[in-house]
């Protein structure tokens, strides 16, 4: 406890000492701190830059070949004998040109023999004969009708047609409904079902009374027994008699419309989609043989199906040929180039960017054009290197063109950015590069360096463009301060 004692009050004593102590070394540093946030003086054998303005642009370059814009390749729908061949290798052709023919004296006696038939079933005496058709079928109409009438009485056959009538209406009802489903088609139901039970009802009173009345008036047959009494015989007809009638009336009905639709279809330009008839068949199969024939007979002309020049021909005079491609036109305007660049250039090489090309074979021209199409995958060359495969298309509305031929050799290069009269420093001025920021030592006129804060722009190697924070004729150390 008296050691204890003895530390304690010689700490007491000196603790004063040891404050002062504290205090001077927290003063130097706090001294030496605001010295170095204020300025470096006398900086010796180090390097300083002149700001300054200038360009930079920021490329990549490449090779490329000149090729086609589009590219067809195309021949005869048919095969067939090659009768004439209008153009060679290199001809420029407009689209819809004729290029080439084949043997068609066998097409057009097909097109003639179907025109022929088509002609005669739209005749005069075509549509006399439709005419004559349709009395025909009315006269078996008004036959049946006459015929039903009296087997199963005019009450019945009326109250029949009425019926039926009633349950044709209700099964399009019931189609409308579930087509689309709403009150007012259901309402539309509840009417059709009750025309039904009422036309049923109607036509059950009517049966009641055919065979009450009529069946004694018209079908009773009496007979004589040999004692000289007479007796009642009813035979009216059976079910499958009326049923019979029935079916020739459906049958006239039928061949009375299909008549006047083919008399319509011989006299008459537009007809409804969902008409129908045998006759109306037979009509529009001579209709479509001509079609085809046609068809096949300009098939036999080869025509351009775009403008541009014939890089490829493979047809002779005489030969027969069969379904395949024969000629290829390429488009080469606007000229189009397939161009290779380096795998690192990949953040350099964008739809859209600024090309420069030189052909090899016109050193002295330079041709401008713009990357429109980039290709997703790299292309892995021969030697295992993968590179940037892209499409340049050239303006020539200034330079012209001097019609080089495809797979003409060029140099290219892809202008991602440039800018012109800029405030430049020298990559190895900046202290600190954050990207769009940084920081330089920047001359002040007591030959301290004081840090300044820059706003950055496009960079290259060499030098990188300011935007803020420097101006001309201001003076950077290069490099970093030496001790």
């Amino acid at each position: 406890m008296e050691n204890k004692g003895n530390k304690f009050s010689k700490f007491i004593k000196y603790w004063p000492i040891l404050a002062v102590i504290f205090i001077g070394l927290a003063g130097i540093g706090i001294y030496q701190i605001v010295n170095s946030n204020s300025g470096i003086e006398n900086v010796p054998n180090q390097t300083t830059s002149t700001i300054r303005t200038g360009s930079i642009r920021l490329s990549a370059f490449g090779s490329g070949t000149l090729v086609s814009a589009n590219e067809v390749s195309f021949g005869f729908e048919n095969g067939g004998i090659v009768e004439e061949i209008l153009v060679e290798t290199g001809d420029y052709v407009e689209k819809g040109q004729l290029l080439a023919t084949l043997d068609d004296d066998q097409l057009v006696d097909n097109l003639e023999k179907a025109q022929a038939e088509l002609r005669e079933l739209t005749s005069d005496a075509s549509v006399a004969a439709a005419a004559m058709e349709i009395a025909e079928a009315q006269k078996a109409v008004l036959s049946a009708d006459f015929e039903l009438s009296f087997l199963i009485s005019p009450y019945v056959y009326k109250s029949e047609l009425r019926f039926r009538n009633a349950q044709e209406e209700l099964r399009q009802a019931e189609q409308d409904a579930a087509l689309n489903p709403s009150d007012e088609t259901d309402q539309q139901i509840v009417v059709a079902q009750e025309a039904v039970d009422h036309a049923a009802l109607s036509l059950a009173m009517n049966w009641e009374t055919y065979y009450e009345e009529y069946v004694p008036d018209f079908f009773n047959f009496p007979w004589r027994d040999r004692f000289g009494f007479w007796h009642d015989y009813f035979d009216p007809p059976s079910e499958t008699e009326v049923a019979l009638v029935w079916a020739e009336l459906a049958v006239a009905k039928t061949r009375v419309e299909e008549a006047q639709i083919y008399l319509a279809a011989l006299t008459e330009s537009e007809l409804p989609d969902d008409v129908y008839g045998s006759q109306l068949t037979k009509l529009e199969n001579a209709g479509e043989k001509v079609v085809d024939a046609q068809e096949n007979l300009d098939a036999a002309s080869l025509k351009a199906p775009m403008t541009g020049v014939v890089i490829e021909l493979e047809l002779h005079e005489k030969e027969r040929i069969s379904i395949k491609n024969v000629i290829t036109i390429a488009q080469l305007d606007p000229p189009t180039l397939e161009a290779s660049f380096d795998e690192g250039d990949w953040n350099l090489v964008k739809v859209g960017n600024p090309v420069e090309v030189i052909f090899d074979a016109l050193p002295e021209r330079t041709y401008s054009g713009k990357v429109v199409f980039v290709d997703p995958v790299l292309k892995t060359r021969q030697n295992n290197s993968t590179s940037i495969i892209a499409l340049v298309e050239l303006d020539i509305t200034q330079t012209g063109w001097a019609n080089l031929p495809l797979f003409s050799s060029a140099s290219i290069e892809v202008i991602a950015g440039e800018v012109q009269d800029a405030i430049l420093l020298p990559t190895e001025g900046l202290q600190d590069d954050f990207g769009s920021l940084g920081t330089v030592f920047l001359e002040e006129d007591d030959d301290e360096y004081v840090i300044q804060e820059v706003e950055l722009g496009l960079r290259d190697v060499l030098y990188v463009e300011v935007t803020g924070g420097l101006s001309v004729g201001d003076v950077v150390l290069i490099g970093s301060i030496e001790k």
